[in-house]
């Protein structure tokens, strides 16, 4: 990692950047934040300014991250879908042991994952083109992050991702839950069994566990566990560092 990404993070973390607020309480310079004239603190610049999210600064930076996300999930969507059909399930037996023979080990246990049941899961995501709630479920207006579905076995996933101050992740959570939950509620009526899954990315780069709880649950394991982690982690860090470079600057230009 370059040397300038490593300070930003490593002052993000610990809140000691030259924000205004801090700059006030070292040397009494003004507090007020370049694009909105309020007091301005690390939290106000990377997730509070109403400037900057109406100029979509944290919108470009939450689909960065999201993208990540998507690649992940992707990947394991197709490699599901191609896998044999999954087998029925059989009830459980009890294996015979001959007299004076040891029984048999068992085999190692695999973890069941949220794709295991079908094998035609489709996924949009909200990204370069506007998402459109499959018709197929219901009509809503609203636009989740991103939808997974198998129409064979009516299963819906919504994933929401939020991209806030540390500080708020258990606040983005709940939000988020509650803003789908009628959407799940309705494609339940209809038939389907339907999870809601937010997920939060730290602005300065924390995964939160509802964010691994995630990639787990959709069989993401070992080496593209980890790669997943890092490479949301990085959307985020780097994405926050170009918002702090242009926190002064009016003119918004996503790089």
């Amino acid at each position: 990692m370059e040397g300038r990404q490593i300070s930003f993070i490593i002052r993000a973390t610990y809140d000691v950047l030259p924000t205004p607020k801090n700059l006030h309480q070292w040397l009494g310079e003004d507090p007020s934040c370049a694009l909105c004239q309020t007091p301005a603190t690390l939290r106000h610049i990377l997730t509070g300014c109403k400037t900057s999210l109406s100029q979509g600064r944290y919108t470009w930076r939450h689909n960065q991250v999201l993208r990540q996300l998507a690649i992940t999930l992707e990947g394991r969507r197709t490699t599901n879908n191609a896998c044999p059909p999954p087998m029925p399930r059989h009830s459980k037996t009890t294996p015979f042991v001959r007299a004076g023979q040891p029984p048999a080990k068992p085999s190692a246990r695999v973890e069941a994952t949220l794709l295991d049941t079908a094998r035609d899961w489709r996924m949009q995501v909200d990204l370069e083109q506007r998402l459109i709630f499959p018709p197929e479920i219901i009509t809503t207006n609203l636009m989740p992050d991103l939808v997974l579905w198998s129409t064979s076995q009516k299963l819906l996933v919504i994933v929401e991702l939020t991209v806030p101050w540390e500080a708020a992740v258990g606040e983005a959570y709940e939000r988020k839950r509650l803003k789908y939950s009628d959407i799940a509620a309705e494609a339940e009526q209809r038939g389907w069994r339907a999870q809601v899954l937010p997920v939060e990315v730290g602005c300065r780069g924390f995964v939160a566990t509802s964010t691994t709880k995630l990639l787990k649950g959709m069989g993401v394991r070992g080496q593209a566990f980890r790669q997943a982690v890092k490479s949301m982690s990085e959307a985020a860090e780097r994405s926050s560092s170009w918002l702090w470079i242009k926190r002064k600057d009016p003119n918004w230009a996503a790089k």
